[in-house]
């Protein structure tokens, strides 16, 4: 009787646990219908196989945010600009729910790294509060790098 109680708990830890683990993961982007993916690609053939680095950002009181934002882009800036396209968008506005939806944007500062590859999404990265690195900027600038470099190569 105690082995299946035991057993029992095991299996809600472990049902409760794995989410949460998985939380850092490489998300499987089905949005194939985004409106904004379908845009990007028909804007530019060279689309179809440049990924994405979205900076999401809400209306939400943030006094790191600007400062965060401001390194992201020179990061993008010295290692990226020629490779991903990049861009800043406030997901609170008007008509970029999809955006929230999509990449399920609840922080007040969001970094998500979409793969592009043959003209589809083949899935996404997010990186919450990055704000929070901002105290080192060695450390901002390692993390946020290894991140992409990790996710892209």
């Amino acid at each position: 009787m105690y082995n299946k109680q035991i057993l029992y708990g095991l299996v809600v830890g472990a049902l409760t646990i794995l989410p949460l683990r998985e939380s850092n993961a490489q998300y499987a982007d089905f949005s194939g219908n985004n409106p904004y993916i379908r845009e990007y690609l028909q804007a530019d053939e060279d689309n179809w196989n440049k990924s994405i680095i979205y900076v999401f950002y809400n209306n939400a009181s943030c006094d790191a945010c600007a400062a965060a934002m401001g390194m992201i882009y020179n990061i993008y800036e010295q290692n990226y600009s020629g490779q991903y396209s990049y861009f800043e968008i406030n997901y609170a506005d008007p008509g970029e729910y999809n955006f929230q939806i999509d990449y399920d944007l609840t922080q007040p500062l969001s970094v998500v790294l979409v793969r592009i590859n043959d003209g589809m999404a083949r899935g996404y990265y997010k990186i919450d509060n990055p704000q929070y690195w901002i105290a080192d900027p060695s450390y901002f600038e390692q993390n946020l790098t290894l991140q992409i470099n990790n996710f892209f190569d």
